[in-house]
């Protein structure tokens, strides 16, 4: 590596799960979080996938947040991106690692070096704190001017904030509390029940950008589920409120037990992160405390209703034969199709819920391959018999023979039961329109 490519620094772990390790920082920089994808990947589960970034511009090396959950700060105090100097402590999550010159260098004095750029957010202002051509002769002129500005920068503070007190409308004296607040929401839970024969591993992520992904491994039942989604923000920031006063964040870290069982093992480790609040609580071998159980039955319950998995907690038996009973009584309303306008939606409907109870099992049973010829084929009817009779509604419609209009209508609203099936909203809307103009023929 030629002189002018080799790295000028790096990052010793002084603390976290990956204490004692070190990092030499590439001239075009390198990205740190819990990812495989970053070019720094780092065990701690309460950094974001990708937490932050280092950038040399020229011979500076800076630290840029990457919208983290849990932030990013630089000795003590959280930033979106600042001017490092050796010495340096950079805090992610529950990791500290301190900025070094490759040959492992941390001299006392640039600890203190105050950065150039505190925030991307904040206009920067040069106060002339920081000129290099500054010497050792003028230590008083150094330490006065930020005092002094200092000072002028709290009277400042002050007298605005009297006048906006002056003229601000009374309040009552009690207000509520603001529920403005950050609610972004981060889930890394995982469930294991462990015995000599078997294991049942349920791993529930939920990112900051709303995407939640669901992993079942049941090895026992040999079935393997992965599923993902992004959810809405109104749910996320609901499901957020519910943990935050739910007691979760006063729990203990960890409860321990022991399993009366040899070779068995049960335990649920859960990091949850709302805003700048993060929190991480582990139960082994023992039963759960009342605000862990509920907080764990609330988002395995959120998470099964939004990717529908409830099929997962029935056993392979007990799904075939559930699958077994829709797939017959869907096949009894199919053959029965010209009994009932209806019984051709009602055979789809449940050829669907045949499939979602096998959505599971692998290998699948013998009749799977009948379910899905069967929703294939009251399907392809389903859309020709909507067309057909779509058809009697536009001609009815175009001669004005409004009570024939009405009658097809009905028929084909009948066709389609479903309210929020476009079909039957289009066909509700019309048979409003013609009962209308049935009535006024009349008059």
């Amino acid at each position: 590596m030629s002189e002018e490519n080799k790295p000028l620094y790096k990052l010793i772990v002084e603390a976290g799960p990956d204490k004692g390790q070190e990092f030499a920082l590439p001239l075009a920089g390198a990205r740190i979080g819990r990812s495989s994808q970053n070019d720094i990947t780092l065990t701690d589960p309460l950094l974001s996938r990708h937490h932050c970034r280092m950038e040399m511009r020229g011979t500076e090396l800076w630290a840029v947040d990457l919208a983290s959950a849990n932030q990013t700060l630089v000795n003590d105090k959280a930033i979106e991106e600042m001017r490092l100097s050796v010495g340096n402590t950079v805090q992610i999550g529950d990791t500290v690692m301190r900025v070094a010159t490759l040959d492992g260098s941390t001299p006392a004095t640039s600890a203190t070096t105050t950065p150039a750029i505190v925030s991307a957010a904040m206009p920067v202002i040069d106060l002339g704190l920081n000129r290099e051509k500054e010497t050792a002769a003028s230590p008083h002129r150094n330490v006065l001017r930020p005092l002094l500005w200092a000072v002028a920068a709290a009277a400042i503070l002050l007298l605005g904030i009297s006048f906006f007190m002056d003229n601000a409308p009374r309040k009552p004296a009690v207000q509520p509390v603001a529920e403005n607040h950050d609610l972004t929401l981060q889930i890394d839970y995982e469930k294991v029940e462990a015995d000599p024969d078997s294991i049942f591993r349920y791993a529930m992520t939920l990112e900051t950008n709303g995407m939640l992904a669901i992993r079942i491994d049941d090895l026992r039942e040999n079935r393997h589920v992965r599923q993902e989604k992004h959810v809405d923000r109104n749910l996320l920031d609901a499901l957020a409120r519910d943990i935050e006063s739910s007691g979760f964040f006063e729990l203990d870290p960890s409860y321990v037990g022991i399993n009366a069982n040899p070779g068995a093992m049960n335990t649920w480790d859960m990091v949850v992160i709302i805003g700048c609040r993060a929190y991480r609580c582990h139960v082994t071998n023992r039963i759960e405390p009342d605000v862990f159980r509920m907080v764990r039955e609330k988002i395995e319950t959120f998470g099964k209703n939004e990717l529908g998995l409830w099929a997962i907690q029935f056993s392979r038996e007990k799904l075939v034969d559930l699958a077994n009973d829709a797939y017959r009584v869907g096949k009894k309303f199919y053959d029965d199709r010209e009994v009932n306008y209806g019984n051709l939606a009602s055979a789809i409907q449940h050829f669907k819920e045949a499939e979602f109870y096998l959505q599971t099992i692998e290998p699948k049973p013998d009749f799977y391959v009948a379910i899905v010829d069967g929703r294939r084929q009251a399907t392809e009817d389903m859309d020709n018999r909507y067309k057909d009779q779509k058809f009697r509604v536009d001609r009815a419609s175009n001669l004005q023979d409004w009570p024939a209009a009405v009658k097809e209508l009905r028929i084909l609203r009948d066709l389609i039961p479903d309210r929020n099936d476009d079909r039957n909203k289009e066909a509700e809307q019309k048979l409003n329109d013609a009962e209308m103009r049935l009535r006024a023929s009349k008059h």
